[in-house]
């Protein structure tokens, strides 16, 4: 074996990838005295960033952080059709646009100086049982054991591979660029060219720069083009690309024999938006305390894990993720016109209007959707839509049964 291997054997819990969803249930851990270590491949926590960071407002009290790591605030969201028909809508929201690199440090630093061990620029290689109920986990630079691993590494996570899972993907383009837009403003164009998504404008304060990206299928970078031509956004004031990917569908499986899964690597992500850190926060705070009682009990089985934490998560953010995705499998099905309709249609309805404001919530569409469904109107579209594309039937229903 190589010389400067190393093992550590005083960990109670290994969480894969240091980014806000390890970063934050590391902390979590810690208030509880759990003796955890992270491992993060990349050398700088919170990079590379990878992410629009408009978060609703919820997270002010779900995962308190100083206000100095919001760069803004936005009222306003514009819908635009393909047809440029455009929804203003002015809710209870207001979403913060945070330092997203920042705002992962935080929670890093915060865990380490309550004691958790932090191996930067070190990648998660394999891990398998041992016989007295622990695991051997093996990174590029020692071997840790552990009772329970936690998969937060992310959309192609490596843990989840180890358990056969594998999550669908779409790629996704953004761009920091210098772009005129209101700061309290935020837009999102919808265009069957980037169904699996949204064109979307985030206006980062007073800097004079927007994020400004979609996630599609279809050939992303030609689409990021004819988007940043569609708003006039001029390329040569592009300061800086990124890429990446996005899980799509919803959670499923995500507990296992001494491992669980959290966040984009347990698909924890709104299908509409692409976000979701209100959901693996809100994941993370089932976590903590099972993870704490499965070590004062001894019992790191799926069994365990699985009724007390994969099963509160479907009851909770579950439900509203599966909804997330019914709604985008709609939306993916729509053609131009059926867009247009849609818009002229909420244009000219009080009803409709009066219930988006007082319902929408870019987290949990529950209460929004339940409204919806009371809807003549809206209803009458939505079956109108389902019967011009009925191969969507059988996928909502394997949403549901599933």
């Amino acid at each position: 074996m190589h010389q400067n291997f190393k093992f550590d054997f005083e960990i109670d819990v290994c969480i894969i990838g240091g980014s806000i969803a390890g970063n934050y249930l590391a902390s979590l851990l810690a208030e509880q005295n759990v003796k955890c270590c992270v491992i993060e491949e990349h050398e700088i926590l919170g990079l590379p960033f990878q992410c629009a960071g408009i978060i609703s407002q919820k997270i002010l009290n779900l995962a308190p952080f100083p206000k100095s790591l919001i760069l803004n605030r936005v009222r306003t969201a514009k819908i635009v059709a393909p047809n440029n028909q455009c929804i203003e809508l002015s809710g209870k929201e207001n979403p913060v646009v945070i330092d997203r690199v920042e705002f992962d440090k935080f929670f890093g630093l915060k865990a380490q100086e309550m004691g958790v061990k932090y191996y930067l620029d070190e990648k998660y290689i394999s891990h398998w049982g041992l016989p007295n109920n622990e695991i051997l986990i093996k990174t590029s630079k020692r071997g840790i054991v552990a009772k329970i691993i936690v998969g937060a590494d992310g959309p192609f996570s490596k843990v989840a591979k180890r358990y056969g899972i594998k999550n669908d993907m779409i790629p996704a383009v953004q761009a920091r660029v210098k772009y005129k837009f209101n700061l309290d403003k935020t837009a999102m164009y919808f265009n069957p060219k980037w169904k699996e998504l949204f064109g979307y404008i985030v206006p980062e304060g007073n800097n004079g720069v927007c994020r400004i990206g979609l996630a599609t299928l279809d050939h992303p970078n030609k689409a990021f083009s004819s988007f940043l031509k569609k708003i006039e956004a001029d390329p040569s004031q592009i300061i800086s690309r990124q890429g990446g990917s996005l899980p799509f569908g919803y959670p499923k499986r995500f507990t296992f024999n001494n491992a669980v899964l959290l966040g984009d690597s347990a698909c924890m992500v709104k299908a509409t938006t692409g976000g979701g850190i209100v959901m693996l926060v809100s994941a993370a705070k089932i976590l903590a305390p099972v993870i704490s009682k499965s070590l004062k009990i001894n019992d790191f089985s799926q069994r365990f894990l699985r009724k007390n934490y994969e099963k509160p998560v479907k009851r909770s953010i579950g439900i509203e993720l599966r909804l997330h995705f019914l709604i985008r499998l709609i939306l993916m099905e729509l053609k131009s016109e059926d867009f247009n309709q849609f818009f002229r249609m909420y244009l000219n309805s009080k009803d409709l209007h009066e219930i988006v404001e007082n319902y929408a919530d870019m987290d949990f569409p529950l209460k929004l959707v339940g409204r919806l469904l009371f809807n003549r109107e809206f209803m009458k579209l939505v079956f109108q839509l389902i019967i011009r594309n009925l191969q969507i039937i059988p996928k909502i229903i394997k949403i549901f049964i599933s």
